[in-house]
């Protein structure tokens, strides 16, 4: 792959990003685009860095905990959308009258 090659690599990246966003904008989709996109500029990073005599392994071998990043990113996210879940109300007690209310006497 030439330097052009790479560069145009880096382009369709982005662009398949911005796609990505535009069929489906959910946080999911967002989230899944993202680390892709993290993944394969990434990798053509690294052959960028072979074509300019640098060792591209460094940035080969970062692609993944790179790309996981972005699940720090969206934790937060994620966490929130775990309580807006709607919960259901219990309708009755496990507790018998006395132990909710005492026995009175």
């Amino acid at each position: 792959m030439s330097i052009h090659n790479v560069a145009e690599s880096i382009k369709r990246n982005a662009g398949s990003l911005a796609f990505a966003m535009k069929c489906d904008p959910s946080d999911a989709a967002a989230q899944a685009a993202l680390k892709e996109f993290i993944q394969r500029t990434y990798s053509d990073l690294a052959s960028l860095a072979w074509h300019l005599g640098a060792d591209g392994d460094v940035f080969q071998r970062e692609a993944v905990p790179a790309s996981e990043l972005v699940d720090d990113v969206y934790f937060a996210i994620n966490r929130e959308k775990e309580f807006e879940a709607p919960v259901g109300r219990q309708v009755y007690s496990t507790l018998n009258h006395p132990q909710q209310f005492g026995s009175g006497f």
